[in-house]
């Protein structure tokens, strides 16, 4: 299990680190940040997106399928009670050269991936507050 943390650079503005890795994450100006990365809710869906384009990239890879790329537009909706995503669209490219008959594999493939899963059955998440 990787460690990552989140820490506030200023404003609603947080600073994410993960393997080395950093990026920000803010809110839009209309919803009170200054708009210096995407929101945690665009996070989500991206995360969404590059998981589903790289598992069916490795299977395009795996069985040969390179007439294109892989890659994922993605829209979102948010819904309340709870305040949550409330719905995605998912437009996947594939390459052109992937059988007609392989497309329910492809389905199956971009519909395993771990986030895929997280909306289907809600990891258990175990909440500590401590003081700072």
């Amino acid at each position: 299990m990787s460690l990552i943390s989140v820490t506030r650079n200023s404003g609603l503005e947080f600073q994410v680190q993960v393997r080395g890795h950093q990026f920000k994450s803010d809110m839009s100006e209309g919803d009170g940040g200054r708009d210096g990365g995407p929101s945690p809710s665009e996070l989500l869906v991206g995360s969404l997106g590059a998981c589903i384009a790289m598992m069916v990239q490795l299977y395009c890879d795996r069985h040969g399928y390179n007439d294109g790329e892989v890659s994922a537009s993605l829209t979102y909706e948010l819904a309340d009670n709870p305040k949550r995503v409330g719905a995605i669209t998912v437009d996947l490219e594939i390459p052109k050269d992937v059988p007609d008959d392989k497309m329910d594999a492809i389905r199956r493939i971009a519909e395993a991936c771990p986030i895929h899963g997280c909306f289907i059955k809600a990891p258990v998440m175990d909440l500590e507050i401590l003081k700072g």
